[in-house]
């Protein structure tokens, strides 16, 4: 593993580093970077089953429980809205079990792993049914019977599924963390402060503002993770704007432009204890999640921005950046 001085470290990221670290297993040597391979692979495969997973389970979680309730379906309400369907995870299957095959082991993230893809596989069916069940108006047939019936299996699948998915985040974002950084001081010692280097710097330091926005309300870590974020895009528009011949992804500086617009109008939210207007409160409350991403400064609306911005990035790099999800109760 290279070594990364303290000068180039992102703010947070250096106990990120001593995590991967530890985690990559104590030998030395040719040993020491076989298993820190093997830790790579089993977190791209980890990653890569996040993003294609995760956020259409979210979504179909919250458009359920924002009309059923914990409490479940009575056939009585006024707008039944179902839940969305979700993609088959048996491709997901496959590749964790490929990746945590592959020695040496690390046996937490291979049993996060194990547990996130059980989770999503036992839901799967569950989800399915559901959603033909309300897509083609069963409830009207039979009272809603069926309804109720697969409600318990809904909130025990979605529960265990969340669980599962955030232990998996708390296990490969450290190692993630950790490996941008180490591919941004690389970049370094290649290029310089290239253009590459400065799209590296920008999604590390999009990570550390989502972090901080995501670690509470303290106003300092926000603003200070704000103002490192915009000034690597400003290096990097500038940087860009000079090398014609390699010109950096425009929609993913376009995303970026957002986030950065976004972000600003959730620092001041937090900063000046601005309430969303009532227009905003009904589309945050609507029971499609996808209408809450339509208000500025939200933690849906930063959401998609940086997910687009990972996306594109992810498109042209082999260890894949995991998406940012908001997850609500």
């Amino acid at each position: 593993m290279s070594r990364i001085s303290v000068s180039l470290c992102r703010r947070g990221l250096v106990v990120a580093l001593a995590l991967l670290a530890s985690l990559a297993c104590p030998a030395a040597g040719a040993e020491d970077d076989a298993s820190t391979r093997a830790l790579f692979s089993k977190v791209d495969a980890a990653v890569t089953c996040l993003n294609a997973l995760s956020d259409t389970i979210y979504e179909s979680r919250e458009r359920y429980f924002g009309w059923a309730g914990r409490s479940g379906p009575t056939g009585r309400e006024r707008i039944i809205y179902g839940l969305h369907s979700m993609d088959n995870p048996s491709d997901c299957r496959e590749a964790l079990d490929i990746a945590n095959d592959v020695a040496p082991h690390h046996p937490e993230i291979e049993a996060a792993s194990r547990v996130y893809v059980n989770a999503v596989t036992n839901l799967y069916p569950v989800v399915g049914e559901a959603e033909r069940y309300y897509d083609q108006g069963g409830y009207k047939d039979d009272h809603m019977v069926r309804g109720k019936a697969l409600h318990p299996l809904l909130v025990a699948g979605f529960d265990d599924f969340v669980a599962a998915d955030q232990k998996l985040r708390q296990l490969i974002h450290p190692v993630n963390d950790a490996r941008m950084l180490e591919d941004l001081a690389a970049l370094e010692t290649r290029e310089g402060r290239s253009l590459h280097y400065h799209l590296a710097a920008l999604m590390v330091d999009a990570r550390q503002l989502v972090v901080a926005m995501t670690g509470g309300r303290d106003v300092g870590k926000i603003t200070a993770a704000f103002a490192q974020y915009e000034t690597t895009l400003t290096a990097l528009t500038a940087q860009a704007g000079r090398n014609d011949g390699d010109a950096v992804d425009g929609l993913l500086l376009s995303y970026a432009r957002s986030f950065l617009a976004s972000s600003r109008i959730f620092m001041r939210r937090i900063r000046d204890h601005i309430p969303y207007n009532m227009a905003e409160r009904v589309q945050l409350n609507d029971t499609d999640p996808r209408s809450h991403r339509m208000v500025e400064g939200s933690p849906a609306n930063l959401a998609g921005f940086y997910n687009e911005m990972v996306s594109r990035k992810n498109q042209n790099r082999v260890s894949p950046i995991v998406h940012w999800i908001p997850v609500t109760p």
